[in-house]
């Protein structure tokens, strides 16, 4: 692999640069031009509407639908946490979704068992809960995350180097340079 103009080496990377005459596979399409100012103003509409909610709405509020609320939830949560072990075991790419979203389940569900917990005991376990158990494995689950994208970028990489090899071998050997 040294001495390839084809191939660059960074300090745990490697990244592969087009070799001469061989076709380049595309890149993933660009998003939409009108996307990122979309989200971005609704990201910022967001606050004003969050200001007005927590001076409107009532400190106290009962729901017929609360045990269904958090039974959903958590079974979300534990499809995103199987999902993202089933991920691992088969080295998936699309691990790295998988645990991002349960890295966000998990902060959301400590956040709110320890807001909605009742004074006492309940809130005491609702705290030993959220730092021993889900802030912890919210964490893991964000290093499973970025090492799954690290695999793809380094795997995409191999591919990419494999299908060059591949079209290097079946044109066959290169004619040497006249100089």
């Amino acid at each position: 692999m040294q001495g390839d103009p084809s191939i660059a080496e960074e300090p745990g990377h490697l990244a592969l640069q087009p070799a001469k005459g061989l076709p380049i596979p595309p890149a993933p399409p660009a998003p939409p031009r009108w996307a990122a100012p979309v989200f971005c103003v609704m990201g910022a509409a967001l606050v004003p509407w969050t200001l007005w909610l927590a001076a409107t709405l009532p400190t106290r509020h009962t729901s017929h639908h609360y045990a269904a609320a958090w039974s959903g939830f958590d079974i979300a949560l534990a499809g995103s946490l199987i999902g993202t072990g089933l991920g691992m075991f088969r080295r998936a790419t699309w691990t790295q979704s998988v645990a991002a979203a349960a890295a966000t389940l998990l902060v959301c569900d400590a956040w709110f068992d320890v807001l909605l917990a009742a004074p006492g005991d309940e809130q005491l376990t609702s705290v030993a809960s959220a730092a021993l158990v889900e802030l912890p494995l919210a964490a893991a689950c964000a290093v499973v995350a970025r090492r799954s994208e690290q695999m793809s970028d380094r795997a995409r990489s191999y591919v990419s180097l494999a299908r060059k090899l591949h079209f290097r071998r079946a044109r066959g050997p290169r004619a040497p340079h006249a100089r």
